[in-house]
């Protein structure tokens, strides 16, 4: 049994950092060692990221949302005032997103082949209904 927490810290979130390093360094002309800096790993971190060694077990491009969150954190972090405290709130914003929408499920039922995803509540968390819409309506900003 995988925790959909330890999806989000080993999947979901390498993913999304791989996705805002990859525009901080094509939109933002940074390199590696600043946006390492920005996005609060090594070095050795981004240089995995842009040669999918890390962060690519899961593509969110696909989906609009993360996608546009994704441009909007680049944006942040890539300016000459960065706000590292507004990233990482979308990060952790998106990152809820994505486990309420249930976009890990095709990615825990390989990871968990004898898991059936059909039937878990377990990404549901404790959200009310209009905290869950809320949280729709900011990551979706």
């Amino acid at each position: 049994m995988i925790n959909p927490y330890e999806m989000v810290s080993r999947s979901a979130l390498p993913a999304l950092r791989a996705m805002v390093a990859k525009r901080m360094q094509k939109d933002y002309h940074m390199t590696q060692q600043q946006v390492a800096k920005r996005l609060g790993v090594t070095q050795a971190s981004v240089s995995n990221y842009a040669r999918h060694a890390r962060g690519s077990m899961i593509d969110f491009e696909t989906d609009p949302t993360v996608s546009n969150a994704a441009d909007r954190i680049a944006e942040m972090l890539s300016s000459s005032t960065p706000d590292e405290r507004g990233a990482l709130r979308a990060m952790t914003e998106v990152c809820d997103y994505i486990r309420f929408n249930r976009l890990m499920c095709t990615l825990h039922e390989d990871l968990d082949p004898g898991y059936d995803t059909s039937s878990c509540a377990a990404c549901e968390g404790v959200l009310s209904g209009k905290e869950f819409e809320r949280l729709k309506i900011v990551v979706g900003q």
